[in-house]
């Protein structure tokens, strides 16, 4: 039942499009649909598009495309040798007109001293018994050689969470600095999803226009929704050159409606 509601919920909030003039696009953080067919001819070229650079000293984000019949591992090279890094934090994120999979992981953990020469991703086929023998068991990435921590941008920090009236706050946040490709407001609330008939906590990614430092957004009070799932968040996100702000920096500021 689990895995319906948040399919159902992820097909609902994916088609809501632009919310309102002037307010940013807004769109759910769900995965993009799974890519390639059983059919398939297998390439020489690796089935996973991925990228990757140094966060700190332990950390490393990896950025890749998703196909959402795969279970995902990024492994680091360390000599002649790799091995499976410890995952911190993940998330799908819409670059531009494009869904990705950013995963961070610990390079450090159980081995320290000693950075990554590559880091890969490798994706095994999720109950393999359900598809066709022509569908690949196993898909892979290039080595990935991390680009430097400088590529990660940083995310603005949040000023201010008030509220205007009952049904409204004014989300506001210092300047980002070095302008970025995408500025991001990040808002989790109750989600209606008119095909299963319930609300459930859905989190939206609403991209700010350039300069802006504020956003209004409405509270769902709606008398439905289960008090456990009543509390909205806000937090922001940056996307440049393709890589996104440290997903451990981000810190949900919460409001009860």
């Amino acid at each position: 039942m689990t895995s319906r509601i948040a399919a159902a919920i992820a097909t609902c909030a994916l088609s809501l499009g632009a919310l309102a003039s002037g307010a940013g696009v807004a769109t759910a953080t769900s995965p993009a649909p799974a890519t390639g067919r059983a059919g398939d001819t297998p390439s020489l070229r690796p089935a996973i598009n991925a990228r990757a650079a140094a966060v700190d000293g332990c950390s490393y984000q990896v950025v890749r495309s998703h196909d959402s019949r795969y279970v995902y591992s990024v492994s680091g090279v360390f000599g002649g040798g790799a091995r499976e890094l410890t995952p911190q934090k993940e998330d799908y994120v819409r670059f531009s007109d494009d869904w990705r999979k950013v995963v961070q992981v610990d390079a450090c953990a159980g081995e320290r001293g000693q950075a990554p020469t590559a880091l890969r991703v490798t994706g095994k086929l999720d109950h393999p018994e359900h598809y066709d023998p022509s569908v690949p068991r196993m898909i892979h990435s290039n080595d990935l050689k991390p680009a430097a921590s400088s590529v990660i941008p940083k995310a603005p920090a949040l000023t201010s969470v008030d509220r205007l009236d009952t049904a409204t706050v004014r989300v506001s946040w210092k300047p980002a600095q070095g302008n970025p490709d995408q500025v991001i407001l990040m808002e989790r609330k109750p989600f209606y999803s008119s095909e299963l008939g319930l609300w459930h906590p859905y989190t939206f990614q609403r991209d700010i226009q350039a300069g802006a430092t504020s956003m209004d957004r409405k509270l769902e009070r709606h008398p439905d929704i289960p008090p456990a799932s009543r509390t909205h968040a806000y937090w922001m996100r940056v996307v440049n050159g393709g890589f996104v702000s440290d997903l451990r920096a981000e810190k949900p500021a919460p409001v009860e409606p």
